[in-house]
């Protein structure tokens, strides 16, 4: 998060968005199965915002299919 905060990025994300963030950062190889059950939130939504991450180069995907789990950057 101290990250996020000197880059100005924790200002545009949403709070979905930090919550994953901050659960990948404490439990690196998370997967979105695992995030959506944990966090309440449903997986399609999961899925979509880790896209988003990724994209944003907050976060890094390890792998494809269902053996897909993501690391902080």
């Amino acid at each position: 998060m101290q990250k996020l905060t000197e880059s100005g990025m924790d200002t545009q994300l949403s709070p979905r968005e930090k919550a994953i963030i901050t659960f990948i950062a404490t439990r690196p190889g998370s997967k979105s199965g695992d995030i959506a059950t944990k966090l309440n939130i449903p997986n399609p939504t999961v899925k979509r915002i880790l896209t988003d991450l990724v994209e944003k180069d907050l976060i890094e995907k390890h792998g494809i299919g269902p053996g897909t789990n993501y690391t902080i950057k």
